[in-house]
């Protein structure tokens, strides 16, 4: 007599294929949605340097809810940066259209910097 109890689950027929409804988190909707530049990155960082909290949260079913709202956190951040980083370094009348470029692309790179350190891998 085998010690395990079968797993019941329910399946989805599409093009003639049965496929498990598998659900990841306790969310339906933290699964529909797709994670962000920001969510990827915490998800990879997770499996790689910090197993023990991503293998929690994945049997928790809390996994795409932290990395959803880490990329919510990540982007909100990064905006207010930017736009806080211009203000102060204000982009002068008479530069040209790749001078106002390369102080965009400044100021987004300040902000990706500090995000990744203060929200994404910490």
């Amino acid at each position: 007599m085998s010690k395990f109890k079968p797993v019941e689950l329910e399946y989805e027929e599409a093009d003639g294929i049965l496929y498990p409804k598998i659900q990841i988190s306790n969310d339906v909707k933290d699964d529909e949605r797709p994670l962000g530049k920001y969510g990827r990155m915490r998800l990879i960082y997770l499996k790689e340097y910090k197993p023990y909290m991503y293998r929690e949260l994945l049997v928790n079913g809390e996994l795409m809810e932290h990395c959803n709202r880490v990329n919510d956190e990540a982007n909100k951040m990064a905006m207010m940066i930017e736009e806080q980083y211009l203000k102060k370094n204000l982009i002068p009348e008479d530069c040209g259209f790749m001078d106002r470029i390369g102080y965009y692309n400044t100021a987004r790179s300040v902000a990706e910097e500090v995000v990744l350190n203060d929200v994404v891998y910490r």
